[in-house]
């Protein structure tokens, strides 16, 4: 998926950060958020994905991506990148979702976004999404992989302005990536 500003998004006050709940804080990320960034994902990636993706690759991900350490050094690389975002959704206190965007690669790319599972559907994906849009250069496009079949993911990007715009192999396109660097 690709995000292209629009007037249209723009008119319908997407991209703003207007509030709609009340007892929600979205802010940047810190090493304090380490440790239950790295639980929800933990648990809303093999969740989300069930079905999709082979469990053990999920597993193998989940283990190298989501631990305290490697969540908290990326969270230090997006505080010392240039248009790169992480972002947390925090209620009462307690971390609750999380969104992680960053332009390292070829094109700006919105990573993740995951909540805990008892705080989806309750609007928190969208202020998350709307923070970032509000922190991005008006003419800023970016892409987005979502895997084939989750068609709750591509209805909510919908929702915030992305649109399908190619399809790529993921696996294809993240290792030309590597054979890159």
């Amino acid at each position: 998926m690709e995000y292209r500003p629009s007037l249209q998004h723009l008119a319908l006050g997407l991209g703003t950060n207007v509030l709609p709940a009340r007892d929600i804080l979205v802010r940047d990320a810190s090493g304090r958020d380490a440790d239950a960034i790295a639980a929800i994902g933990a648990e809303a990636m093999p969740a989300q994905y069930a079905g999709l993706v082979d469990p053990a690759a999920l597993d193998a991900v989940v283990r190298q991506t989501y631990t305290p350490s490697a969540v908290g050094e990326c969270i230090e690389r997006c505080q010392g990148a240039s248009g790169a975002y992480f972002l947390v959704a925090e209620r009462s206190g307690q971390v609750v979702g999380f969104l992680h965007f960053d332009s390292s690669g070829p094109e700006p790319e919105l990573h993740r976004l995951y909540l805990e599972h008892r705080h989806r559907e309750a609007g928190i994906g969208t202020l998350l999404m709307n923070e970032l849009h509000a922190r991005l250069p008006a003419e800023c496009a970016y892409m987005l992989l979502v895997v084939a079949g989750n068609d709750r993911a591509v209805r909510f990007y919908e929702r915030h302005g992305l649109l399908v715009s190619r399809i790529v192999d993921g696996l294809v396109y993240y290792s030309a990536l590597l054979v890159n660097v």
